[in-house]
């Protein structure tokens, strides 16, 4: 887990500019990554030279030992540089540095993730290394089959392979998402980064999206477009190719979902989610796990429990709200109960503006909900007691139909047989077939229609151009439920009518994880196999096993599961209490809401009335003040 960042110019540049730049970059970085630091030089004419930046201390037993600082190699000859800030995960120490190169020189990686099965692939292919690491073996691969090796690939990622033989630089991210890669691209430069502030400076930009605007009050989408409309975000699953001599970017996709919705081949599901967690397991570092009071982080929990032994010391993290709305204190101490290891929760009525404003200072990203902020403060917590990799269950809800989407796109689909058990279902069924109802009806409008209604809805908010150029939807129309789920998976890697709700809490735990050198596994999520073998392979009737929401999931390891959590079936997910929070916190949140710098945007005289009447706010009108007060403070930070 680091960050990583590059630039490459097609025009020649002073020294100055380099060394700024480089500077700048690592500066933004190093909140990811503070155990080394390294930077690959490209100069015109002459093959690269690597530069070990931040220490000249290096292993002997390693090819291309730098033997001068990076300041003096910054001239006018430089015309690119790869740059990494690293988190030690795998192989602490100087054999980790990276940029690495392969063992014939020819190529260069500055690499952002992990590969979990590396050490299967390093003896799969007879990979012969001198690092021990996962990056070894993943730049190895490249030089064998280039963009071929991807599909073998078990983990996250992101990475830039430079090669140096035919001067291009390419850019891959895996095939959820779980790691950010963002690039710019002019006339003159193109650049690289694990994140955008920097990106936004080397193209001298401060426009803000204003779709992102709209999409993030009415839907709660935080990543479902640019934010920034200069700087773009590699998709998931997907590979652009930067050719300096040609100034020209090839894009391709490398990981299709519908591929493996061919495949008709049977898994044991107990089988693939012991060997992903004994594969997700290797750390040198000390690991926890989040524990929410559900199933799935249960069972996540539950398997390292049984794979790390029974003496062996776990770390537990929660967050907890005293009894208020949304509290699951006592189906955390079950688990507890359970599995055993210290528990660490985070109180509810510990957190305030303090922590909403840190979290916008250090994600560069408004917050949709107070969950966002229990969440952070989570993740600063982990790293307090000394844990650098945290386990979470995000992604099974997707892959084995836990979400009341699901039950109400059975209703649109007209599934009589999950009518057998709808008082089992994780939403009421008299609720679910009014939603329905409403689905069926936007889905038979015309877009010119849809952008009716919602000038309607929301004419007092925005403009009518803001309105009328957004066409994604919250609930596009699907097939059936298969389709939604693998939307909710797999976002525009599915198709482009999908946002991605796995993909946008997984950018949330990968901010916020990352504001504290906190390293994120979802097995769920992130694995090879699972969604393979089961994402859309099995009707929502089957899924829900003995009539029971996620009824495969929990029956196939219900030994892992306090009684109590098995029979479960009002979790709602990880919930906090949204309203009342923001009732204790949001007087003091006015000059955010009514800043100027949201006048462009959002109108400003509704914002007057909702603030003069803040203490009689609804539900529904405060998590809309909070989402107001969150674009405030975001774009008051943006001017900092």
């Amino acid at each position: 887990m680091c960050g990583i960042a590059g630039i490459s110019t097609s025009v020649v540049r002073d020294p100055t500019y380099w060394k700024r730049w480089a500077t700048r970059f690592s500066d933004e970085l190093k909140h990811r990554g503070k155990d080394d630091a390294g930077l690959l030089l490209m100069l015109r004419n002459s093959d690269p030279k690597p530069v070990f930046w931040g220490r000249e201390v290096y292993s002997d037993m390693l090819q291309y030992i730098p033997e001068k600082s990076a300041t003096e190699l910054l001239t006018e000859q430089v015309n690119g540089f790869i740059l990494h800030q690293r988190l030690s995960i795998i192989a602490p120490g100087d054999r980790g540095h990276q940029p690495m190169c392969d063992a014939t020189g020819r190529y260069w990686i500055t690499f952002n993730g992990e590969i979990f099965n590396y050490i299967e692939l390093r003896k799969q292919y007879k990979i012969n290394t001198i690092t021990d690491t996962d990056t070894e073996v993943l730049l190895e691969l490249w030089a064998k089959m280039e963009d071929k090796c991807l599909q073998l690939l078990d983990g996250f990622f992101a990475f830039c392979i430079y090669d140096s033989l035919e001067n291009t630089y390419t850019l891959v991210r895996d095939k959820t998402g779980v790691k950010p890669l963002f690039y710019l691209n002019n006339k003159e430069t193109f650049a690289f980064s694990s994140e955008e502030q920097t990106l936004r400076e080397i193209n001298e930009s401060k426009e803000i999206n204003p779709t992102a605007i709209y999409l993030h009050l009415k839907y709660s989408m935080t990543d479902a477009v640019d934010w920034y409309p200069e700087v773009k975000t590699l998709k998931p699953g997907c590979w652009i190719r930067w050719i300096p001599n040609l100034r020209s970017i090839i894009d391709r996709q490398w990981y299709y979902p519908s591929t493996y919705q061919r495949l008709n081949e049977v898994r044991d599901l107990r089988e693939l989610l012991f060997e992903s967690m004994r594969k997700r397991l290797r750390s040198d570092v000390p690991m926890g796990f989040a524990v929410s009071g559900g199933i799935d982080s249960s069972i996540i929990l539950g398997i390292g429990r049984w794979q790390l032994g029974m003496d062996a010391p776990l770390h537990l993290f929660s967050v907890g709200s005293n009894g208020m709305q949304g509290d699951e204190t006592e189906w955390q101490k079950k688990v507890q109960k359970k599995h055993g290891g210290q528990m660490h929760q985070i109180r509810v009525e510990d957190l305030g503006t303090p922590d909403f404003e840190q979290l916008v200072q250090l994600t560069k990203r408004p917050p949709v909900a107070w969950n966002n902020i229990g969440h952070f403060a989570l993740c600063r917590k982990v790293r307090e007691v000394g844990v650098t990799v945290l386990f979470n269950g995000q992604g099974a809800d997707e892959i084995f139909g836990g979400y009341p989407d699901y039950f109400i796109q059975s209703i649109i689909d007209g599934d009589q047989e999950l009518k057998d058990f709808k008082d089992h279902w994780p939403i009421g069924y008299s609720q679910a077939s009014k939603i329905a109802l409403k689905r069926k009806w936007r889905g038979k409008m015309s877009q010119k229609f849809k952008h009716k209604v919602d000038q309607y809805l929301w004419g007092n908010w925005f403009s009518k151009d803001q309105i009328f150029s957004n066409d994604l939807e919250l609930h596009p129309v699907v097939e059936d439920v298969k389709e939604r789920m693998l939307g909710d998976y797999y976002g525009t890697l599915q198709d482009s009518k999908f946002y991605g709700r796995l993909y946008q809490m997984l950018a949330w735990e990968d901010r916020n994880g990352m504001a504290f050198q906190l390293e994120s596994r979802n097995p769920f999520a992130d694995d090879l196999l699972l969604p393979k073998y089961f994402l859309g392979k099995y009707s929502l009737n089957a899924l829900s096993e003995g009539g029971m929401p996620k009824g495969m999931l929990r029956n196939t390891f219900k030994d892992l599961l306090p009684n109590d959590l098995f029979a479960r079936l009002d979790k709602k997910g990880f919930s906090m209490p949204e309203a009342q929070l923001t009732q204790k916190f949001g007087s003091d949140w006015k000059d955010w809401f009514l800043s100027s710098k949201l006048d462009a945007y959002i109108n400003r005289g509704n914002r007057e009335k909702m603030a003069a009447k803040f203490s009689q706010l609804s539900t529904k009108e405060l998590s809309l003040y909070f989402k107001i007060s969150s674009l405030g403070l975001f774009l008051e930070n943006q001017s900092s």
